[in-house]
């Protein structure tokens, strides 16, 4: 199944691109697309978008996703279907 990722913000730029797509297997979960997206960048790029992503093993808890335009709660991993749009947003802090 194919999926569309589409980096938000700080996202966007440790990306070095602001929308993705991925090819999947059927009921692929949000955590595994995110991590075959990682996969697909160009090594300095997956690791600056890990950084942001990722909080250990887990996605970061300050994270903002949706998928086809609902909020996914935090903690929950829930599985893709086919043409799915995912948005990713990261918390944006300044003074």
């Amino acid at each position: 199944m194919k999926l569309k990722l589409e980096w938000m913000s700080q996202l966007r730029v440790a990306a070095g691109q602001a929308r993705q797509s991925v090819e999947c297997e059927e009921g692929t979960r949000l955590e595994q697309a995110l991590r075959l997206a990682l996969e697909q960048l160009p090594p300095d790029r997956a690791s600056a978008l890990s950084a942001l992503l990722l909080d250990g093993e887990a996605l970061s808890p300050s994270l903002l996703i949706a998928v086809d335009e609902v909020q996914v709660p935090m903690g929950t991993d829930p599985s893709l279907s086919d043409g799915a749009t995912l948005v990713l947003m990261a918390p944006i802090a300044g003074g």
